[in-house]
């Protein structure tokens, strides 16, 4: 009995072919961002959640209102500053650590910033 070679099926993928996109292909970043930041920031310095006064540009993150992952854009309209600092034990504490902290508990919430 003799064995006879199979030919390919299947078509290989080209080089043309592209993976979905990721979150974090989908977010903003490097001097784009930087300037949508000071942008927001000059036009209103304070924070969304508290109202605090934040100084630039280490004092607020810049949030997303509704997460990228729950279908929110990732733009200025979606965007808010929410104030950040170091706490004595030297983490980040301030309204963006309380809103991260509180959409890890219940990843299906988000909350609204100040009009």
């Amino acid at each position: 009995m003799s064995l006879r070679t199979l030919k390919p099926t299947l078509k290989t993928i080209g080089p043309a072919t592209r993976p979905a996109p990721t979150m974090s292909d989908q977010r903003m970043a490097g001097r784009k961002l930087q300037t949508r930041r000071l942008r927001m920031w000059t036009k209103s310095p304070y924070c969304a959640g508290c109202g605090r006064l934040t100084d630039y540009p280490q004092g607020f993150e810049l949030d997303h209102i509704v997460r990228l992952d729950q279908g929110g854009p990732d733009t200025e309209v979606n965007s808010q500053i929410l104030c950040v600092h170091v706490d004595d034990q030297g983490n980040k504490a301030g309204c963006h650590a309380e809103k991260t902290k509180a959409e890890g508990q219940a990843p299906n919430h988000h909350r609204q910033g100040r009009p």
